[in-house]
């Protein structure tokens, strides 16, 4: 794996003098060009934090950035019939008049990772089948139990009146700047989705209602078509943020973003770290590689954080990810090329800020 700086002009100065030199992850930099001595088979489950060579960035706006969990789905008839309160699960399970399940529930471990250009990785695990199971895959199997992987670019509109007393998004793509209890209307483009080939023109639009609970996580409201059904079918998802932490030693947050595309080899990739987590998926036509990292503190006697180290939480397939160039950021800036064989993957965000 190299690391090529395309636009070093336009990010910080690199260090002249800098000498070889490696680390216990099995880098080695020399003069600002990095490699890896494990070629494309990362397949390390715990990699401690490195700092960086001195290699700054520029402060950026940082509001966009976000980590968030699922804490439910429910389903439900589409459309609704007449009269039908809307959103439906926060009366739950005192007020149900379709008769439905009492309780809302969460098949999957959801994780969203959306860095400061709206650039995002939303990975979804079936929990375990068996109590023998594993809580996460994490040893590239079984297949199964990704139930969704897919990453793309997302937009939130404004929710407003028509004449007609209807509700409408804001025409010309006005973005919106949200208000607590402004309901917004939000779009996920999905660049890469696993459960369509690379390029493919079919994938649908993925679109919802965000709702702001009282408790300061969003529902998600919105319809989608059930390919097992064969139609229309609409949903509920409670979402909860993620406090996004600043990884010991560094006082500063970071959002990173990797892509890659090889058109020819029907090839695309990304990968998204916030803060804390990072993830990432790759898929060659119809094949998927998707991971889960977490830097995991580690805490003194006094509850103090002393250490830490990015674990692997879950992997699915066998292709490359340059997950741990997210987070080792010695010689990273924007525009630097990871190369691991004939995949070139090119950092094309790398954000910084300290709140």
């Amino acid at each position: 794996m190299t690391f090529i700086n395309d636009r070093a002009q336009n990010g910080p100065k690199a260090n002249k003098n800098m000498t070889a030199n490696s680390n216990d992850n099995g880098y080695t930099n020399v003069n600002g060009n990095i490699s890896h001595a494990n070629g494309i088979n990362n397949s390390t489950t715990n990699i401690p934090f490195t700092k960086s060579n001195g290699t700054t960035t520029p402060m950026s706006d940082h509001k966009t950035a976000n980590i968030s969990v699922r804490d439910y789905i429910y389903y439900l008839p589409h459309p609704l019939p007449e009269g039908t309160p809307s959103p439906y699960t926060p009366g739950l399970p005192d007020t149900n008049p379709l008769n439905l399940p009492p309780h809302a529930s969460e098949p999957t471990s959801t994780l969203v990772l959306t860095s400061t250009t709206s650039t995002f990785v939303d990975i979804r695990f079936l929990k375990p089948f068996k109590p023998s199971e594993p809580g996460l895959p994490n040893e590239g199997g079984p297949a199964h139990r990704l139930e969704w992987a897919f990453a793309g670019k997302s937009q939130s509109f404004k929710i407003v009146d028509t004449d007609e007393n209807e509700s409408a998004v804001t025409a010309e793509n006005e973005e919106v700047e949200e208000e607590e209890d402004q309901v917004t209307h939000s779009v996920w483009q999905h660049w890469i989705d696993n459960e369509y080939s690379v390029g493919a023109p079919e994938i649908p639009v993925d679109e919802g209602d965000m709702h702001p609970m009282p408790d300061g996580r969003v529902l998600e409201v919105g319809h989608s078509f059930n390919a097992a059904l064969g139609k229309m079918q609409g949903y509920e998802e409670m979402w909860s943020d993620v406090p996004i932490k600043a990884c010991f030693p560094q006082q500063s947050k970071f959002s990173i973003v990797l892509r890659l595309e090889d058109v020819n080899g029907g090839v695309r990739g990304v990968v998204v770290r916030v803060g804390q987590f990072c993830q990432g998926i790759v898929m060659k036509e119809s094949q998927v590689t998707v991971e889960r990292w977490e830097f995991i503190e580690q805490r003194g006697k006094e509850g103090e954080v002393v250490g830490g180290k990015w674990t692997r939480l879950a992997r699915i397939g066998d292709s490359f990810l340059p997950s741990a160039v997210a987070f080792e950021l010695e010689g990273l800036k924007q525009g630097t090329r990871v190369t691991s064989g004939e995949a070139h993957w090119i950092v094309e965000e790398l954000a910084e800020w300290v709140d």
